[in-house]
């Protein structure tokens, strides 16, 4: 590895966000990807660290779920800024995410926010590094529940459509953490979109039942269970009953036609069906 490579110390929420980011990275390198992401590989290839540890453990077999939530968040976003020119879009825990670099339209505005621990690291494999800085793009350090961030982007938003995404977000905060933040958005926002993905029971039982045998031999603690699951947006309403559902589907269940999915990767997207009629699926899912 080069000298020249940036050097980070992680801890086990930090190691979490390298995933999506390999994904993406390993995705883009394929003959016929699903996200194409020269950013995230920049960034892999500059980082001081040893991804074999993903490569060659559990976590692989999500490389491909992984690319296609990038690819679903893409296209959803890039539909929304068709339809609504000078757009903002607020990045809910942000992490080492690159979509706003892989769909700018030349004229959102795009606020990333998280923690300064996360922040700081963004910071040092993103901006100062790799991707130059953007008028357009802002970043909040901050808890997503530290809401003085609503009235820090209010400049921002004043005349424009106002689009809320979080993913792989939400899933680790419980139900309270996440009930006061859709309450807060519908109050301070009420004509606002949101994208997230959300798992029903079943898919966040398993995810946690992997983690776990992990947890055994890794860093990687109980910050990273799934905490909070959901079987249809539609149960949103018991704590906001004027939210409408815009769009809503499982997550697998749009995927580009390919012929390099591992075994396993096949077999989860063949079981969408049989999880979708018993509503137990991953969802991707637009509300305003």
């Amino acid at each position: 590895m080069s000298s020249q490579n940036i050097k980070i110390d992680l801890g086990p929420v930090q190691e979490t966000l390298m995933l999506p980011l390999w994904a993406r990275a390993r995705e883009t390198e394929k003959d016929n990807p699903i996200v194409f992401d020269t950013y995230a590989k920049n960034i892999v290839e500059s980082i001081d660290y040893d991804f074999t540890q993903i490569e060659e453990g559990h976590m692989a077999d999500h490389q491909g779920v992984w690319a296609i939530r990038a690819y679903n968040f893409d296209n959803i976003i890039e539909a929304f800024l068709a339809n609504n020119s000078r757009a903002v879009v607020i990045n809910i825990g942000a992490g080492l995410d690159t979509t706003f670099q892989r769909i700018d339209d030349g004229t959102v505005l795009w606020i990333n926010i998280d923690l300064p621990d996360v922040v700081a690291m963004r910071q040092k494999l993103i901006r100062e590094k790799l991707i130059p800085a953007l008028e357009r793009e802002m970043t909040i350090a901050k808890s997503i529940f530290d809401f003085t961030w609503i009235d820090d982007i209010s400049r921002w938003t004043k005349g424009r459509s106002v689009l809320f995404m979080a993913a792989g977000v939400l899933m680790y905060f419980d139900a309270r953490e996440v009930e006061i933040l859709f309450r807060k958005i519908a109050e301070t926002y009420p004509s606002s979109h949101v994208i997230f993905d959300s798992m029903s029971w079943l898919p966040a039982w398993g995810s946690n039942k992997e983690i776990k045998k992990i947890m055994k031999n890794s860093e990687m603690d109980s910050s990273t269970l799934i905490k909070w699951h959901l079987k249809r947006a539609s149960g949103l309403r018991k704590w906001v009953d004027t939210i409408n559902i815009v769009e809503e589907y499982p997550m697998l269940s749009k995927v580009p036609a390919r012929n390099d999915f591992t075994k396993k990767q096949i077999w989860q997207i063949k079981i969408i069906e049989w999880t979708h009629k018993r509503k137990n699926s991953h969802y991707i899912s637009m509300i305003r």
